[in-house]
């Protein structure tokens, strides 16, 4: 019987190596804390943790830098996902979280004109109830016939 080469190989390959997320930060210092050791490209899971990383950094704006063995290379946060299988999604995430984020300025401006918009409210001239707007002591409304007045003579209803 031949005796087979058990011998162990020692490649680049197989020995331990830091998770490719460990090499992404921005500009401020953040980064994905990221201090696994792996013989692959990414430790489990740490390819999703780096495109929420990436996407989080594009919809800032932010630059993000990539060093690898000391060399860096900034890019923005779309440029450096291209080089992965899930770029397209950080591509998309980024996209709709600057959607998002309009939104959200338009809803705070919708919120903020409505609050300095003057109040309808219902007084009585006369023996008439009126709805209009009140600013200091004069009333503002709109007649039977169309035509907008102001008085000083009023009480809320």
């Amino acid at each position: 019987m031949a005796a087979k080469n058990t011998a162990a190989k020692n490649t680049a390959a197989d020995e331990p190596t830091r998770c490719t997320c460990s090499q992404f930060a921005t500009e401020d210092g953040r980064t994905t804390g990221c201090t696994a050791e792996t013989k692959r490209l990414f430790a489990p899971g740490h390819d999703a943790k780096l495109k929420s990383f990436l996407i989080k950094a594009g919809a800032e704006g932010a630059e993000v830098t990539r060093t690898v063995d000391g060399i860096a290379s900034s890019a923005d946060a779309a440029t450096h996902a291209a080089k992965f299988a899930f770029g397209h999604m950080v591509t998309a995430g980024i996209k709709r979280a600057e959607t998002k984020a309009a939104e959200k300025a338009e809803r705070a401006a919708a919120r903020a004109a409505k609050k300095t918009a003057p109040k309808q409210v219902t007084a009585k001239v006369g023996r008439w109830e009126r709805t209009g707007t009140v600013e200091g002591d004069t009333f503002t409304y709109t007649d039977a016939k169309g035509a907008t007045k102001t008085t000083t003579k009023f009480q809320a209803v």
